[in-house]
């Protein structure tokens, strides 16, 4: 793997990744239609390295040409000098190869590591034997049953494997039977759209663009929309009320000393963390949306359709022609290593002969000049402005690519404070919701009770209608008793049937009886007409 490669993976995954993640969000709005978008998506990264092998390449030149080195006077010398030794070192090939590698297995090992982790686990564990955990399981075929086990490994209820595939709950989730039925419906959704499998190969593609943050970012997404379109799945069979529920008390469930995932993501857990729960919440309690195959299917076929032309691309550098450079200025002269020494001056001429005596000497030679002055070395004008220019232009880059820096810093940390303004906002949306069905809610319970209290008082006036009768009647009946008990012979008659009855009455005490009974009547009367008026009142 080359410099090249490496950068052509990356503009290549990059373009697939932002497609696929741009189409789930804007063009389907069902969690499970973006949950077929990112797997579509996923299974195109996968295939990425193998369309690259097949199809024909298409060289487009993207990256960079080399700069080409600038051009020096050669140094003057004033002898042989020895070569100078090669550099020695690893090439770029060994390099990127190597750091592309040590990823890819540090990912690759971490995911083997969470498999055999989970199977571990499972092997370990204790079958689950309460009815309330078996009795959502008995109504599907012995084929389709998964294998339900209790583990104190595990941090939560989850579920792994190809169907029927196996779900583990923990000690404290297993206690709440109550849960139990929207529970196994969520991890059932799981093992029913193989959500196990997908989210296995989509590591294995973050394993190989590793070096990506949109692969990175498009793995989570589908871990994310995984869980929204178990949670849809189960509504169809749970009450959204009492799902919603069974999913707060177990984000808010932590029990002490157990022991966390060592591999988030290796297998599909039904609990919340804190950032995703109001938006499950929300998609929960809001009505589902129709499905739309054909969307699913057309954005499907764009994204291969993108995936084709892009995988066939190959990034090489741009040719850069470099003109002649022009005759370099003829160098100066190089000074001798020492100043030549002066001629010697000529010898003396022989003494004349005797015969020429007479004739007058010769002019003496004239003085030899001296020594011409060494030109002073100098360095051409021109290297030393073309070496400071050259200087100036990096650092005014290096102090670009710092401005850069701190820009992008800026804008991460905007966009990370939008974000948790907009979490704030859907939080406080899901709470505006939630207080306004409530308050719903407590206006309907009033108005029953209104009605109920309603019916209530016009129940109890004619009960005490009824009784304002009952009374006048029982005073009409008692003095027609005290009437009768002042004739001697009834009297006898009743004292008769009392002694019959082994009851002694006198008649002494009958008079006394017919005394009482008209005032008693009276005051019966006034007591039905104060419940008449009362009966009488408005409502």
């Amino acid at each position: 793997m080359t410099w090249d490669l490496l950068a052509g993976l990356l503009v290549k995954s990059s373009l697939i990744a932002g497609a696929g993640l741009a189409c789930a969000r804007f063009l389907v709005t069902r969690p499970a239609d973006k949950v077929d978008v990112l797997r579509g998506a996923a299974g195109l990264l996968l295939a990425l390295p193998v369309l690259m092998t097949v199809l024909p390449a298409l060289d487009l030149a993207l990256l960079p040409a080399d700069a080409p080195p600038l051009a020096l006077p050669a140094p003057v010398t004033t002898g042989a000098t020895e070569p100078l030794p090669a550099p020695s070192g690893l090439s770029a090939l060994t390099i990127v190869g190597g750091l592309w590698l040590l990823g890819f297995a540090a990912i690759a090992g971490r995911l083997l590591l969470g498999v055999l982790t989970l199977d571990r686990w499972t092997r370990k564990a204790q079958a689950v034997r309460c009815p309330y955990w078996l009795a959502p399981l008995e109504d599907l075929e012995p084929a389709d049953r998964p294998g339900l086990a209790a583990s104190d490994r595990v941090a939560g209820p989850l579920s792994w494997g190809v169907a029927p595939g196996f779900i583990l709950v923990d000690p404290a989730t297993l206690d709440q039977r109550q849960a139990a039925p929207a529970i196994l419906a969520h991890e059932m959704a799981h093992l029913r759209r193989h959500d196990w499998i997908f989210l296995l190969l989509s590591r294995l593609v973050v394993a190989i663009f590793w070096f990506n943050p949109l692969v990175w970012r498009l793995h989570a997404t589908l871990v994310e929309r995984s869980e929204e379109a178990a949670d849809a799945a189960a509504l169809t069979s749970v009450d959204r009320t009492l799902y919603a529920k069974a999913l707060v008390r177990l984000a808010a469930h932590a029990a002490p000393g157990r022991i966390p995932d060592p591999n988030p993501g290796m297998a599909s857990a039904m609990a919340a963390d804190s950032r995703t729960l109001s938006k499950r919440i929300a998609c929960i309690m809001s009505p589902a949306a129709a499905r739309r195959p054909l969307t699913v299917a057309l954005t499907l076929l764009a994204l291969a359709a993108v995936a084709a032309p892009v995988a066939a691309l190959g990034l090489t550098q741009q040719k850069v022609v470099v003109a002649e450079p022009p005759p370099p200025p003829p160098a100066p002269p190089v000074p001798p290593l020492a100043a030549p020494a002066p001629p010697a001056p000529p010898a003396p001429p022989a003494p004349p002969p005797p015969e020429l005596a007479a004739w007058p000497e010769p002019p003496a030679p004239p003085e030899p000049p001296p020594p011409p002055e060494p030109p002073a070395v100098h360095v051409e004008a021109s290297v030393q402005a073309q070496i400071q220019a050259a200087a100036r232009a990096e650092a005014d880059a290096h102090l670009a690519e710092m401005a850069a820096t701190q820009v992008r810093i800026q804008v991460a940390e905007g966009i990370r404070q939008a974000d948790a303004v907009r979490v704030a906002v859907r939080e406080a949306r899901v709470e505006a919701d939630r207080a306004r069905a409530e308050g719903e809610q407590a206006r309907q319970a009033g108005q029953r009770a209104e009605q109920e209290a309603a019916r209530h008082r016009r129940q109890a006036r004619v009960d005490m209608a009824f009784g304002v009768e009952q009374m006048r009647k029982g005073a009409r009946e008692m003095r027609a008793e005290a009437a009768r008990l002042r004739d001697p012979a009834y009297r006898a008659k009743q004292i008769a049937e009392n002694r019959g009855r082994a009851n002694a009455v006198t008649d002494a005490q009958l008079l006394a009886v017919a005394r009482q009974l008209p005032a008693q009547a009276d005051e019966m009367d006034r007591q039905a007409d104060k419940m008449a008026e009362e009966a009488r009142r408005p409502i």
